[in-house]
């Protein structure tokens, strides 16, 4: 194993990955476990370049920074076990949001852990840093939990960052809209927000369409990249070269924030794209490179992701690629939490079907058009 130079912070705790949302929700935290031990069995936690951290709990001015003050008490009501008759007005009840006690703090936790991260960046004590249990609220309001999310971390790091005085280019990769962080980040220059993800037409939150750009200050500063269904490696990847180096390069950010939620993947159960976690690492290491050509730190949230091995293996990739360490080509004996698993490789073969392949190629050609005509030209590109 090789490495260079370089300190990444890795935010976790094991905290993390104990809580249940409901006994039936598709979001397992536990997925955060295997990760860690399979993170520790290739040798990463032992890297001098690599430093291991808890998070620390998110204040309620810290929270407050994006949400409401109301919500913010409603959250912590539930939490309490109080009853909170009104509820599902702020998002909370049977479906995506169970309300459960230790509810707050673990949102409060992914909150800090962003925090964190952008306080290790802002005194130079670290070049990257990676919060895995991070970004997966990235559908939280200012007023309302959506989709699993209840505190906005990546909306309140990045307040946070643009109160110092930085700018942020934020990439969101997972397979649905970001659209908490857009709403969090519509109104400003200092922010832009770029989702590539499938598209509003066929799932969750519906929105994301090219000509949703920002409003006021933040015209032009919102982006978005809907793909079609069965979108693969090559395909996705023709979409993200298209628009977003030349985007993040005509920006000129002080700091990359982005989100990598692997719900991505061909074996994920809630939606429909097709890559692989190879294709994923690929953008990993084009965010990897962008860093590098602007000389500016980077921050990495998770996010989204159902199928335990594709977390396990893509967020161990992702890791050793923000610290420039090289992976072993197999996994070790000593990884127990799951089975069967190659670091890299996808087990079995993918391809689209040349009868609908087309369709998808004309459905992500117009929306890569329609940036580059409406979004380009604002910045000379």
């Amino acid at each position: 194993m090789t490495s260079a130079i370089q300190t990444t912070s890795l935010i976790y705790s094991h905290e993390q990955s104990q809580h249940v949302l409901s006994p039936t929700h598709p979001m397992r935290p536990i997925r955060l476990m295997h990760m860690h031990e399979l993170m520790r069995s290739v040798g990463l936690l032992d890297t001098e370049n690599i430093a291991t951290e808890a998070p620390r709990l998110a204040t309620d001015d810290e929270i407050a920074i994006f949400h409401d003050t109301d919500y913010i008490d409603v959250v912590k009501a539930i939490d309490t076990g109080g009853i909170v008759p009104a509820m599902h007005q702020f998002g909370f009840g049977p479906g995506d949001n169970p309300p459960r006690s230790g509810m707050y703090r673990h949102a409060a936790l992914a909150a800090g852990g962003a925090m964190l991260a952008a306080e290790r960046v802002l005194s130079g004590q670290t070049k990257n840093a990676f919060v895995p249990a991070g970004g997966m609220h990235h559908h939280a309001m200012s007023n309302r939990a959506s989709g699993f999310g209840i505190f906005n971390d990546a909306v309140i790091a990045i307040k946070h960052l643009i109160e110092q005085g930085l700018r942020v280019f934020y990439v969101d990769i997972d397979v649905h809209h970001g659209d908490g962080v857009q709403a969090g980040l519509y109104e400003t220059e200092r922010a832009m927000t770029v989702s590539i993800h499938e598209s509003g037409q066929w799932l969750f939150p519906g929105t994301g369409g090219p000509n949703e750009i920002g409003i006021g200050d933040g015209e032009g500063y919102s982006v978005n990249i809907p793909l079609a269904p069965y979108t693969d490696d090559r395909l996705w990847h023709q979409a993200f070269d298209a628009t977003i180096p030349d985007l993040a390069r005509a920006f000129e950010p002080d700091l990359i924030f982005t989100q990598l939620g692997i719900d991505t993947h061909r074996n994920d159960p809630l939606a429909h794209l097709s890559l692989t976690t190879q294709g994923h690492n690929l953008a990993v290491r084009k965010f990897a490179t962008l860093v590098n050509e602007i000389g500016c730190p980077w921050i990495a949230v998770g996010g989204g992701g159902y199928d335990m091995s594709a977390v396990a293996r893509a967020w161990t990739m992702d890791l050793a690629t923000m610290a420039d360490i090289e992976l072993p080509e197999t996994v070790p004996q000593s990884f127990a939490s799951l089975s069967d698993l190659t670091i890299f490789h996808d087990p079995g073969e993918y391809r689209i079907d040349p009868n609908i392949q087309s369709g998808i190629v004309n459905h992500n050609d117009s929306a890569i058009n329609e940036i580059r005509q409406s979004i380009f030209p604002r910045f000379g590109l």
